[in-house]
This record gives structure tokens, C-alpha cells and sequence, in this order.
């Protein structure tokens, strides 16, 4: 894929001196010139592998443009599709980020540390104000530019700020993320936790829970949950008692970003803070899993659910299924509907599945919004409805799901629902053929 891509990238008639400086699960980074009227710059270019989910690509895209009138954030310039790939355009502001900036420069001294911490503050007060919460803070998506600012990266793990399906996926590393998120929670105070434990690592070198190699994503939140902070008695007591209290297991504890600002100028604990014990806790248990769903957090419970599924322990599935999606868990509460669709292990009922659908639809599950089309489609526990159906397969094709949008294109085809639009049916099935879809890739051939 990459030597295409570089490829794709060098026919373009505007682009030079292409530099690549980094890869992520979701895209590729590099540097680049960008010819314009005679006159080269140069730009960040982050390039977008999957395109298919459209809805957060344009979030993304609104949010940054939203962003550029305040000089905290990197300019955003453009954003151009090229095949199956979406190219940014990105003012360029250097490619050291914050871990790679201490570990060539070393810890930010108490200056330093005050500015960076000034500057993010800044930053998330512009991303809050407007219902979005970031939910990726760590050292790796902090850009240290030579001059001595700090940038937040990866603006597109920006969610809005309210229990969602967004926030219930757990996927990559999890070293930075607040404890919450186990719960798919995830709020200001979120964002208050993993800037601390970017804090810490920038006065220190060294992760706060000593997770810098760390794989395991129920160990990271094993330790999120239950470790104290490692080695906190050798930082100056204004930074112990701050990290303290940025750090809190309960998000309601946390220090607010007002309250952040107001540190800045005159540093000030409350007293519970000062008088809270502190006991030093470093262990793990063997099964982290079922240790953190013994203490009801829903991500774990969800996987153990999922898992007894698999194993054919449906009965038990079915209760922590429903566990989880008496608290709102979006994702439980979709597979629970599966269960009452299909009969097993309870008795079949389409108005319950229905119901249940709706749930976790209503917090922007896109499978669910799926489901839940299907039922409006054949009238299953609900009056027949095609353009419901219509409109719920479009909300769950434009968050990604190829299933949803093969079907989508299929009632663009057919008239169901929508007029007949063949061109707009070709490129939903060329875009879920793309990605796999092999009902997509049979319908798609009948068009040709």
C-alpha cells in the first residue's frame, strides 16, 4: 500500500519533496512542498486510509476549519480525495512531537512545564466550548515545535462530549485514557486525566504508570483504575499535588480547566486533596479481565459476554448483555437485540429487538442503526417503513459500515425508500467492494 500511495502522491501536480515522518493505525504523515502560483511551502500532509467512514471524516473536516481562527492549532489548508484515500493539507510546524522532544532535549523544567500546560489548556478550552472533547491526549499527539509552542495532534479522535457508541471503542493503545472510558464515558474531565499523565511525562521522562511498553490494553486500564502515580514523591510538591489532582480516579474530583488557569496564576490545593491518603500500588492481577468485570466496569463485562457468545454459553451472554445495557451501553444493547430477533436464548420478540435497536441507535451505534433498518425494511416489530430503512442503512453507511452501505446502494438501485439513482448506487457498492464486501463486489459486476 505505501509505495502505491507514494506513488498516487507524486502524480499529483502541486506536490513535492515528499518526506515521509510517520505512520498510525489510521494514517500516513509526511512532509512535503506544495507548488502554488509559482511559489513552494512547505505542508504536513496526513493521509487518510480508510475513507469509508464518511460522517467522521466531514466532522473532522468542519471542526478544523472551525479551529483555524485561533493560532493554538496547526492551519488546516485543504482536504482533496484521490482514489480511496483522503489527502490534508496542514500548515507545517515541524515533526517532533513531545515524547521525541524530551528524549532528545530532556524534561521540561518548571517554566517550560507551565507553558506547555498553558498552551493545552488554551487549546482544549477552544475544542470544549464546542460539545467535543478530544479523548487521544498523550505525548505522541503533542507536536513541540522549535520555537517553543505546543500543538494537540490528531484532531480527528475528537467525539462529542456525551455517552456514545465513539466512546464505548476501545481500539489501539490505551497508556493515556482516563479510567471512565471503560464505561464509554468520556467528558472534559477525561481530557483533564490524560493531559496529566502527559504532564507527568514531560517533567519526567517516564510514563506514569510505567506503561511506556506496555501492549496489553486491559493491563494499561488495570492500571488507570488502580495504580498511584510511580515515584511522585521526587517531584516538587506543586507539581505532586497538581498531577494529584489532574490524575483522580473519580472524574468528578478533577481539577476543571478554570481551576487549571487559575493554578497557573496562584497555585492553590483544596484540602481534601492535601489530606487524601495516598498508598502505593503498582500490582497487576493475572486476569485483568475478569478483575475489572468483577468491579462492573461495561468494557470488560462486554468482552465477557462476547466471549461466553462464542463459547455457546448464551444464557450467560444474555445477562451480562444485559448488564451492560441496562446502563446504557450501546453496544450491549445491540447484541441483546440480536438475541430477542433471533429467538436464543430467550423468546423471540421483534418489538423488544425493535426497542433495544433504538436504544443504542439513539447514542450513534451504526450497527444498530443497521439492524434496525432491516426491521423498518420487512416490517419485523414495526410497521413496514422503506424510507426509514433508507435513512437508517445511510446513517450507518456514512459511519463505515460496509454491510449498510451495500445494502444502501442496493435500495438506490431499486427505488426502495429513494428514487432510482444508479450513479450513487455504483459508488456505494464500489466503495464497500473496496473494503471487502463481497456482496458489494457481485452487485457491483451486474452493474458494469
Amino acid at each position: 500500500m505505501h509505495d502505491h500511495l507514494l506513488d498516487l502522491l507524486k502524480q499529483q501536480h502541486d506536490i513535492g519533496s515528499i518526506k515521509p515522518i510517520g505512520k498510525g493505525r489510521t494514517a500516513f504523515v509526511y512532509k512535503i512542498k506544495q507548488r502554488d502560483k509559482g511559489e513552494s511551502k512547505k505542508q504536513l500532509l496526513r493521509v487518510i486510509k480508510n475513507i469509508s467512514p464518511h460522517y467522521q471524516i466531514r466532522r473532522e473536516k468542519d471542526l478544523l476549519h472551525y479551529l483555524n481562527q485561533f493560532p493554538e492549532f496547526i492551519h488546516f489548508n485543504e482536504i482533496r480525495r484521490e482514489q480511496f484515500y483522503y489527502l490534508q493539507f496542514f500548515d507545517y510546524k515541524g515533526k517532533t512531537n513531545l515524547q521525541q522532544h524530551v528524549s532528545e532535549h530532556g524534561v521540561l523544567n518548571d517554566a517550560q512545564a507551565k507553558h506547555f500546560l498553558s498552551q493545552m489548556i488554551s487549546s482544549l478550552e477552544k475544542i470544549h466550548k464546542v460539545g467535543f472533547v478530544h479523548s487521544d491526549i498523550s505525548p505522541e499527539n503533542i507536536l513541540a515545535s522549535k520555537k517553543g509552542n505546543y500543538y494537540l495532534l490528531s484532531i480527528g479522535k475528537a467525539i462529542p462530549s456525551l455517552p456514545s457508541f465513539e466512546a464505548e471503542l476501545i481500539n489501539g493503545s490505551h497508556r493515556y485514557s482516563a479510567p471512565e472510558r471503560l464505561n464509554g464515558h468520556l467528558t472534559e474531565a477525561s481530557d483533564v486525566y490524560s493531559l496529566g499523565c502527559s504532564l507527568y511525562y514531560a517533567l519526567t521522562g517516564n510514563h506514569i504508570y510505567r506503561l511506556n511498553k506496555s501492549k496489553n490494553v486491559l493491563e494499561q486500564f488495570w492500571a488507570h483504575t488502580h495504580h498511584s502515580i510511580r515515584k511522585i514523591n521526587r517531584l516538587p510538591v506543586l507539581w505532586r499535588y497538581l498531577l494529584l489532582w489532574m490524575t483522580q480516579k473519580d472524574p468528578t474530583k478533577r481539577i476543571t480547566l478554570i481551576e487549571l488557569q487559575n493554578w497557573l496564576v496562584e497555585p492553590a490545593f483544596p484540602d481534601w486533596l492535601r489530606k487524601q491518603s495516598y498508598v502505593s500500588d503498582s500490582e497487576y492481577p493475572k486476569d485483568p479481565l475478569s478483575g475489572l468485570a468483577d468491579e462492573h466496569y461495561l468494557y470488560p463485562t462486554f468482552k465477557q459476554a462476547l466471549s461466553a457468545e462464542l463459547g455457546g454459553d448464551l444464557i450467560t451472554a444474555f445477562n451480562l448483555y444485559e448488564n451492560c445495557a441496562f446502563k446504557g451501553y450501546s453496544r450491549a444493547e445491540n447484541n441483546l437485540a440480536l438475541m430477542y430477533e433471533k429467538g436464543n436464548p430467550v423468546k423471540q420478540s421483534y418489538v423488544m429487538a425493535a426497542n433495544m435497536y433504538k436504544h443504542a441507535f439513539e447514542k450513534g451505534n451504526p450497527h444498530a442503526a443497521y439492524n434496525l433498518g432491516r426491521l423498518f425494511e420487512y416490517g419485523q416489530g414495526v410497521k413496514q417503513d422503506l424510507v426509514k430503512a433508507y435513512k437508517l442503512y445511510e446513517f450507518s453507511a456514512l459511519r463505515g459500515n460496509l454491510i449498510a452501505q451495500n445494502k444502501l446502494a442496493e435500495m438506490l438501485r431499486d427505488g426502495a425508500g429513494k428514487s432510482i439513482n444508479i450513479e450513487q448506487a455504483k459508488y456505494w457498492f464500489s466503495l464497500a467492494a473496496y473494503y471487502g464486501n463481497v456482496n458489494a463486489l457481485e452487485n457491483l459486476k451486474k452493474l458494469a
